[in-house]
């Protein structure tokens, strides 16, 4: 009889066991790290979900709306707006008023013109209604694309206007990551304005490039992945925080992107196209 008993008393508790571990086993599969950081322009609606599982993205505001903003950051997500500040794409509802302050087409992006930055006009809509109305949606920072302008034209009206749409954006008291710009972020650190004005970079293809062409995804060559690394260094040293995006890095590289950014306390997201869906 005691053999029984004791044979009794063990299935029902093997049983707890095996229950504890499956239970044990699923919420650390639900708990899971979130990754760091990601960037999603081309997201809709229908994929909020995917957001859950990170704790800063950059999206792009036109295509949600203030409480769908507002649900992502409940789950614990920041998430920084886009705004192009540099360029004007022909899709935006604002082109055909802006589009007579175009300087030139942008080389890859056929939909995409380079903008007069200079232009108080543009200066103005940025700031006053465009920023002002992104802003009210509760975001926690800005994503400003395209101060590349003053690479395509190195001149004292283009740095000063993008100075003006910065300083003017910063009356959100938002913080403001300038996507590119790397001859701006420069200029403005040795001139030093650059933390007066925004509060960090985003880097796209220090390790991997595009081939436009096809498109097609590979690996930086060495001379600009060598200047990119120099010029993050100077952003870094300068109090700037700093974010990459990569295209497509296969497994053998996101590690070796791995180590860099934790090197450098950088984060960085890896995107599966140019869609960044």
């Amino acid at each position: 009889m005691k053999i029984k008993k004791t044979q009794i008393s063990f299935f029902p508790s093997l049983l707890l066991c095996v229950f504890f571990l499956l239970t044990l086993s699923f919420c650390t599969k639900a708990e899971s790290p979130k990754q760091d950081y990601g960037v999603f322009l081309g997201m809709d609606t229908k994929d909020l979900h995917k957001l859950k599982d990170y704790k800063m993205v950059v999206l792009e505001p036109s295509n949600f709306s203030a409480e769908q903003i507002q649900e992502i950051k409940e789950r614990g997500t920041k998430v920084y707006g886009y705004l192009n500040i540099g360029a004007l794409e022909n899709f935006r509802p604002y082109y055909e008023q802006f589009k007579k302050y175009t300087l030139a087409p942008y080389e890859n992006w056929e939909e995409e013109y380079w903008m007069d930055v200079s232009n108080s006009q543009w200066q103005d809509f940025l700031i006053k209604s465009l920023g002002k109305q992104y802003a009210a949606m509760g975001l926690d920072g800005f994503f400003l694309d395209n101060t590349d302008i003053y690479y395509q034209y190195p001149k004292e009206e283009v740095y000063q206007g993008l100075k003006t749409i910065l300083t003017g954006l910063k009356q959100y008291s938002l913080p403001l990551i300038l996507n590119g710009g790397d001859t701006f972020v420069q200029k403005s650190i040795e001139d030093g304005s650059a933390l007066s004005l925004f509060d960090g970079v985003n880097q796209e293809c220090v390790f991997t490039k595009i081939d436009f062409t096809k498109p097609s995804y590979l690996s930086q060559d060495k001379e600009t992945k060598a200047y990119y690394e120099e010029y993050l260094e100077k952003a870094k040293t300068a109090g700037l925080s700093v974010y990459l995006t990569e295209y497509q890095a296969n497994s053998e590289l996101s590690q070796e992107i791995d180590r860099y950014c934790k090197d450098n306390g950088f984060l960085w997201y890896n995107a599966e196209s140019l869609e960044l869906r």
